[in-house]
């Protein structure tokens, strides 16, 4: 999904000022100390590329490689790679790991359309980004045959459902289902939507909204309104 970008060296020019007799100024060129966007461990070389950010380990074990915000290092770095080879589950506030290739076919993997959406032939993930590389969940109840991309990159849809991140929105009608774009087209987010029934924010249903009246608004104190309500990021305000 992040693409890792090349190791970049900054160069500062500082020009001093003009001395009384006004001579030419005096030009020193400065080298900053080389700033490294993202180290690569010291086996890196030995990890095949499959896919995306998939990698075959030595040992044939499937990777992910992943960027970990570098602390306390002496390496400059912004960001350390890492690959990770477990798939990380919460169950009843337990954490299982569970080696990835038992989880992710990679033969069939593919990424949706610039979203933090993924399938294979049997699942489809969310990729949730973190500073401690990020973790790949998978969406439950969605079908990986006509799950795609509904409005921009949070959402998804598939013939069943309508997906918000990695959560099932119930109840929602798929007939009546309205994207409620803002008006300022220079805003691509998409936070409600709604049906014949009830308006949704960010997938939370919107307590009290008048469906029919219901709409997103911009420059206001609000974010939405209807005939006798306005609404900020899903919670009713006057």
């Amino acid at each position: 999904m992040n693409h890792l970008l090349p190791i970049t060296i900054a160069l500062l020019t500082i020009v001093s000022s003009c001395s009384n007799n006004h001579k030419s100024p005096e030009i020193k060129t400065v080298k900053i100390k080389e700033d490294v966007y993202a180290r690569e461990p010291n086996d890196s070389a030995s990890y095949k590329h499959l896919k995306h950010n998939f990698y075959l380990s030595v040992s044939g074990q499937l990777c992910e490689k992943k960027l970990v915000s570098a602390k306390n290092t002496d390496c400059n770095c912004l960001f350390e790679v890492y690959y990770d080879s477990l798939f990380k589950v919460y169950a009843d506030d337990t954490l299982i790991e569970i080696p990835l290739n038992k989880i992710v076919d990679i033969t069939s993997f593919v990424e949706i359309d610039s979203t933090e959406f993924s399938k294979d032939k049997d699942n489809v993930y969310h990729f949730y980004s973190n500073s401690d590389g990020g973790n790949r969940t998978i969406v439950k109840k969605a079908d990986p045959s006509t799950f795609k991309r509904l409005c921009e990159y949070r959402w998804g849809i598939d013939k069943n459902y309508v997906f918000y991140q990695s959560n099932k929105i119930e109840g929602l009608d798929l007939k009546s289902l309205q994207i409620l774009n803002s008006p300022d087209s220079s805003d691509p987010f998409v936070d409600y939507i709604k049906d014949n029934k009830n308006v949704y924010y960010q997938g939370k249903i919107v307590n009290d909204a008048d469906v029919k009246t219901f709409k997103v608004t911009s420059g206001q104190k609000w974010d939405a309104e209807d005939k006798y309500h306005t609404y900020e990021a899903g919670s009713r305000q006057g």
